[in-house]
């Protein structure tokens, strides 16, 4: 493991309450930054109908989001690791509150559209620096409790945003969703710029522009791709031509990084086993889970005829669940080896799934609620625990990276798992209608019997890599 070096930023300089208030910054941002992904989703329809745009447009206010903050997060990361992460931060809060006020203010889609554009830079500069400030804010003692924290507040936020969002959508329309976001931005920049007054740590050093820009043609046609495979088919004439591109950009990132003395992400990180396997397992299960994000409304409307309350309810339970579990995942992971924990949030995790898979036609509420609970609680372990290997395994200087570098897999898996999951149900109704409930039932087992080696795969790379470690572990810092 290499040590993290103390800084401006780091718990050596500030006092328990210090961090207590970071923490406390930090955690608000998050809950504002994930409630409004669920809370925007609610409005979608409203927005079509008030508009007039098809549906392959309106997706584009939810995918703004999500392909923004992929795409630009390592460009932040290291440019947070470079001039100053509470500076990159309290940019990017202040411009996602600006975008909410535009938004709330728009009178046309293409309005609407690019108030949402301003709001995703903003997540895009905010959400890597997040952890990456806990990280280097919370003593190496206290880290995973901290981080820990911040996981429930995402989780909490993420529970929160469909209903607020419905409430809202429902007293006084989808402008109130963003004159909401705008009014507590305002408090929450407010609060970051009170308490996050320096700009934090700054080094010597160069942006890999050439990589930037490599990394922002290839990912986002990569995530644009799999995303219009997922809802449209795999059409070559309509998602093909987003592969070539994400080819071409991708493929020229890396032989940029590998060539270029000031790298946007230096690979000979990933030489470092722990590293390597927490990136690698937080990719392939989220991959695992994250069709679930679909395929359970879908599940629970065909096939169990729930009501939408019923359903909001159930599917609540999942990151209630994980809000619940993440602190305490974060204390064990402060008192024992944090890849251990990791390993028993995963296992919990590909249990949840397999149970999830074996749900049929006569399968019972409570049993569903089941499956979720248990998969909300094993993402609570799980990724406190695998963040705190993670940046245990790096030095101070590329937490910014680092934290960008998990958010992106996470997304791209997310998605690539999405986009495999609705191609095997596809593939298996072929002849059926799409409300058939005993065909989707059948067609989601077949599906998710062909995703569980995934997870198996990451409860194997958890534990090769925590069995390896062991010698080691009575030295390491974090």
């Amino acid at each position: 493991m290499v040590a993290s070096n103390q800084s401006a930023e780091d718990s050596a300089g500030l006092t328990p309450r210090e961090e207590r208030g970071v923490l406390l910054v930090t955690c608000l941002a998050a809950f504002l930054f994930f409630n409004s992904f669920g809370s925007i989703s609610v409005a979608l329809p409203i927005i079509q109908r008030q508009f007039g745009n098809s549906l392959a447009e309106i997706q584009w206010i939810s995918l703004m989001g999500v392909v923004t903050i992929s795409s630009l997060s390592l460009c932040f990361g290291r440019a947070g690791d470079l001039w100053g992460r509470r500076r990159i931060f309290k940019l990017g809060v202040v411009l996602y509150t600006l975008g909410s006020g535009l938004g709330s203010l728009s009178t046309s889609f293409v309005l609407l559209l690019s108030s949402r554009g301003v709001m995703a830079v903003g997540l895009a500069m905010a959400v890597p620096m997040s952890a990456a400030i806990l990280a280097s804010s919370s003593s190496p003692e206290r880290r995973g409790q901290a981080l820990g924290v911040f996981a429930a507040a995402v989780a909490v936020g993420r529970a929160a945003g469909p209903t607020i969002g419905g409430l809202l959508l429902h007293l006084w329309g989808w402008p109130a969703i963003f004159m909401m976001n705008f009014i507590v931005g305002l408090a929450v920049s407010c609060a970051v710029i009170r308490i996050f007054r320096g700009p934090g740590e700054r080094r010597v050093g160069i942006l890999d522009i050439w990589g930037s820009v490599s990394v922002l043609v290839g990912y986002p046609a990569l995530l644009i791709g799999f995303t219009l495979a997922a809802n449209s088919g795999w059409q070559w004439g309509r998602v093909g031509w987003w592969f070539v591109v994400a080819a071409a950009g991708l493929l020229g990132f890396v032989w940029i990084e590998l060539s270029t003395e000031s790298p946007l992400v230096d690979f000979r990180m990933l030489r470092r086993g722990s590293l390597s396997a927490a990136l690698l397992s937080n990719l392939l299960i989220t991959a695992l889970y994250n069709p679930i994000t679909i395929c359970g409304p879908m599940y629970l409307h065909n096939v169990l005829s729930v009501t939408p309350l019923a359903i909001g309810i159930l599917l609540s339970l999942l990151p209630l669940m994980t809000a619940l579990a993440s602190p305490l995942s974060g204390r064990w992971s402060d008192r024992i080896p944090p890849g251990g924990v990791a390993t028993i949030g995963l296992v919990l995790i590909l249990f949840g799934v397999l149970f999830y898979s074996r749900l049929g036609f006569q399968s019972t509420y409570i049993a569903v609620a089941i499956a979720l609970g248990v998969i909300g609680m094993g993402i609570g372990v799980f990724t406190p625990a695998n963040q705190k290997v993670a940046f245990a395994s790096v030095g101070n200087e590329d937490y910014g990276v680092l934290s960008a570098l998990l958010s992106s897999f996470a997304t791209a898996a997310g998605t690539l798992g999405t986009t495999a999951a609705v191609a095997l149900l596809e593939l298996k109704m072929v002849g059926f209608e799409a409300n058939d409930p005993l065909a989707f039932a059948s067609a989601q087992r077949f599906a998710f019997a062909w995703l569980l080696p995934l997870g198996v795969l990451a409860v194997f790379v958890a534990f090769r890599a925590q069995w390896k470690a062991k010698p080691a572990l009575t030295s390491t810092r974090g």
